[in-house]
């Protein structure tokens, strides 16, 4: 598979895309930090922050926020913003930050667990990990293509064929329910660039599941302190309480263990 840095470190359309996304895309995003992480407890940073609007939101809130993102074009002429790509983010010492968080971007990463691994690498002792992305193997996720498909909608993932919509809701029952038994499938996807749509996470290559994220940040003794529980509306919300890997959206906050921890 092509790396899609590539496309990232070139796509003047994607660059032009996130500059015009309302910033009220963010502000889920931007509550879990103001939740969980104390704007006096040093620097954060946020991961994948494409042309920097969530981190200088985080800014606005009293965090000391660092922006990085893999692609120099679409980050700011501003102080406080890196190129990293983190499948090897090896210029950031280990334990450099208070917390560290991403948004929508754990579904454009080619080696999840890698780049899970080098989050937590990052972070201090005791400190936390915040995760907000789409759960792609939500059968809801399949809902929303089938529809798009009806309506004559952008379709969503870049899935023009009714057929292959009715398929993937039934693969995304499968597999949810899988992940749910403990099957950490990681599985990666073909993204569909050719369509020629921007954005709707045409670019996802990874098939993002919230059970298989939570189980392997357990495995890195990281202590989840909130899963789920997160919805635009309130029977989202509730699906995301009751049934968490069928839930539209991924929200983690995970806490790296202390030194001091057994």
């Amino acid at each position: 598979m092509e790396r899609m840095i590539e496309y990232y470190k070139s796509s003047d359309a994607y660059a032009a895309f996130l500059q015009a996304c309302d910033k009220s895309e963010y502000d889920s995003y931007i509550r879990l930090f103001r939740r969980f992480v104390p704007v006096t407890e040093g620097r954060i940073l946020d991961i994948g922050c494409g042309v920097g609007t969530s981190t200088l939101m985080l800014r606005e809130c009293g965090f000391e926020a660092i922006g990085a993102d893999v692609s120099e074009k679409f980050l700011p002429a501003l102080p406080g913003f890196i190129a990293a790509d983190f499948l090897d983010a090896r210029q950031i010492p280990d334990a450099m930050y208070t917390a560290a968080g991403c948004h929508d971007v754990i579904e454009h990463v080619e080696q999840p667990r890698t780049f899970l691994s080098e989050i937590v690498r990052v972070v201090k002792p005791g400190g936390l990990i915040l995760i907000q992305a789409p759960n792609l193997t939500s059968p809801l996720v399949a809902v929303r293509v089938v529809l798009d498909n009806l309506l004559h909608r952008t379709p969503y993932l870049g899935i023009t064929s009714l057929n292959e919509a009715l398929k993937l809701l039934i693969a995304n029952l499968w597999h949810s329910l899988s992940a749910v038994a403990g099957v950490d499938a990681f599985r990666m996807r073909r993204p569909r660039l050719e369509t020629g749509i921007i954005c709707y996470d045409v670019d996802a290559i990874y098939w993002t599941n919230p059970a298989e994220i939570r189980r392997f940040l357990e495995s890195a003794g990281c202590e989840i302190c909130w899963y789920q529980r997160q919805g635009r509306s309130v029977l989202a919300k509730l699906v995301a309480r009751v049934a968490p890997s069928f839930a539209g959206q991924i929200c983690i906050v995970a806490r790296k263990p202390d030194c001091a921890d057994p």
